[in-house]
Parts: structure tokens; C-alpha cells; sequence
């Protein structure tokens, strides 16, 4: 894994490693981890905008990674 998760990436990943969850269009985190390869969006987009976003087995594996680095 290149650089380290920020705490806020940390908590996203953990949240989404316990299913997908729905984020608004706006959302600041999920950009970044979409380009780490480390989230995806799953079915559609809402009429708000939103997704709903799932995490990767690279996803999992940095949550892995950094936590038993903890």
C-alpha cells in the first residue's frame, strides 16, 4: 500500500468493510479511495446524486495491513 490510510480513510473503510453503504455525490472521502482502488460504486445512482459504494479486497487488505500495524 502506498502512504498511509488518514484516520477519517480509516474510518470510511471500516464502516463499508461491514457492507455497502449509501454516500452523498459531494462525499469527500470516497474519491480518493475509489482512486486506491480501495472502494467501488455498486448499483445505480440515486435521484439525489448519491451512490452506494462497496469496499474491495484491496480495501480489506489496507484496513488489514494498517491494523495490525496499530
Amino acid at each position: 500500500m502506498k502512504g498511509k490510510l488518514r484516520p477519517s480513510q480509516h474510518y470510511r473503510l471500516t464502516l463499508l468493510a461491514r457492507g455497502p453503504r449509501r454516500y452523498a455525490k459531494g462525499d469527500q472521502e470516497i474519491p480518493g479511495l475509489m482512486r486506491m482502488g480501495f472502494v467501488e460504486p455498486i448499483g445505480a445512482t440515486f435521484a439525489d446524486g448519491s451512490r452506494e459504494w462497496a469496499i474491495t479486497d484491496a480495501g480489506r487488505a489496507a484496513l488489514l495491513i494498517r491494523d495490525t500495524l496499530h
